[in-house]
């Protein structure tokens, strides 16, 4: 009997506990952030801006003017630390603001070249609800200009673009894909030196108009930086290039083409178009995918104290188009193709390996190999390799294979009344 009353005791205990929702939260009672952008303040040490999500509903009309509510609002606000300011813009949103769906932490360029950003990041690292996996970006212009410019013009989804713009590195090559815990793990890092994502605003003004033709400075779209590409349309927010650091100190940048080689000597680049001059007719182009088929291999070495690495790069190239028609897919004459990309990719590896000792700087990730010719860790940190970038001889091996020549197996030249045109 009483095992029975025990029994209706304990089940009427649960039901009712069941029921509350004493601490239950609604969706509406929270100001979603998407973004968060730091640059420095006028009135006080910082100037934050948050894009939050707007919780009209969709085709809201706002005002009397019956306008469509925007699908996100930015609010800056100056303030000596970040929780500081989301405390305040708490009591004025009467929403919660919260972090648990922010896609990028944008910081400005003049922040990340004076090494303050590690002042407003310790809070940011350590705060639960911004998760590890945000993107980090350096802006080319101020951080709150750059947030306010996040408007889809493909699509209507925001979290799209934020989530298809990050995922365009692994489709190009030309921007690192870095998150907050890669960029917090490498400030501390006795291994290599962070990088961040090189962000801008393309204001459509470095496309020349006809009349400009004979005065513009030409330049190859790779060796531009994020808001300058020539072009007009579309999204205005830009991916293009690297931010490189010296600890907390951002020392340089690096354009499109000096990022794929970066990704490819890290064994991080996935896969991206490579456009080269034609081997047998310099004046046209050939266009061909490249993927990284392996991770580099890396033999390292010491010889008078100082490291000496032999890198081996492995390709699989893809053709693409060829202009001039010629039948590279034969077996004889791809090797013509192989060799000029080897050639171009060798280059330009060597040449961002002496820009790396020039800056003294490793954001190649060359210490991620040169930690395994040493048998202890206790031995690895007093080497302290931090530093030591300039002491650094590195050859590089490049091997290429193209493995596919599209939907043609043979180019063929053009025929016309007056004969065929090669």
């Amino acid at each position: 009997m009483m095992r029975k009353i025990s029994t209706v005791i304990i089940l009427f205990a649960v039901a009712l506990l069941s029921t509350s929702c004493f601490d239950a939260h609604e969706v509406d009672n929270y100001a979603y952030v998407t973004t968060v952008g730091v640059d420095k303040g006028i009135i006080d040490k910082w100037r934050y801006s948050f894009q939050i999500t707007n919780m009209r509903t969709a085709g809201a009309k706002e005002g009397s003017g019956g306008k469509e509510a925007p699908e996100h609002i930015t609010i800056t606000i100056e303030a000596p630390a970040f929780f500081h300011a989301v405390n305040v813009l708490d009591s004025s949103t009467a929403r919660t603001l919260n972090f648990r769906h922010t896609k990028y932490i944008v910081i400005s360029r003049d922040i990340a070249e004076s090494g303050m950003f590690t002042e407003s990041l310790g809070p940011i690292i350590r705060f639960r609800e911004i998760r590890r996996t945000t993107g980090v970006l350096v802006s080319t212009c101020t951080a709150e200009s750059l947030i306010e410019e996040f408007n889809p013009k493909i699509g209507i989804s925001m979290a799209r673009l934020q989530e298809g713009l990050m995922d365009q590195s692994r489709q190009t090559g030309f921007f690192p894909e870095i998150q907050l815990k890669d960029y917090y793990n490498d400030l501390k890092s006795n291994y290599r030196q962070p990088i961040a994502i090189l962000a801008g605003v393309n204001d459509f003004s470095h496309l020349p108009s006809q009349q400009e033709e004979n005065n513009i400075q030409r330049k190859e779209l790779g060796k531009r930086r994020a808001g300058e590409i020539p072009r007009k349309g579309g999204n205005t927010i830009e991916f293009f290039g690297t931010a490189l650091f010296d600890g907390d100190k951002m020392v340089a940048e690096l354009d499109g083409y000096e990022t794929r080689i970066m990704l490819i000597l890290r064994g991080e680049y996935n896969k991206g178009v490579f456009t080269l001059r034609d081997p047998l007719k310099p004046e046209l182009y050939v266009s061909m995918y490249l993927r990284q088929r392996k991770k580099p291999k890396v033999k390292v070495e010491f010889q008078d104290g100082k490291p000496v690495l032999n890198i081996k790069l492995m390709l699989h190239g893809e053709i693409l188009a060829i202009q001039s028609r010629i039948d590279y897919e034969e077996a004889k004459k791809i090797g013509y193709l192989e060799t000029a990309i080897e050639e171009i990719v060798k280059e330009q590896a060597e040449a961002l390996i002496d820009k790396a000792k020039e800056l003294n700087v490793d954001f190649l990730n060359f210490g991620a190999h040169l930690v395994r010719a040493f048998p202890t860790i206790q031995e690895w940190e007093k080497y302290d390799w931090i530093g030591q970038m300039e002491t650094v001889k590195a050859t590089v091996d490049v091997d290429v294979k193209i493995k596919s020549t599209g939907t043609m197996i043979k180019s063929s030249p053009v025929k016309s009344v007056e004969g065929e045109e090669e």
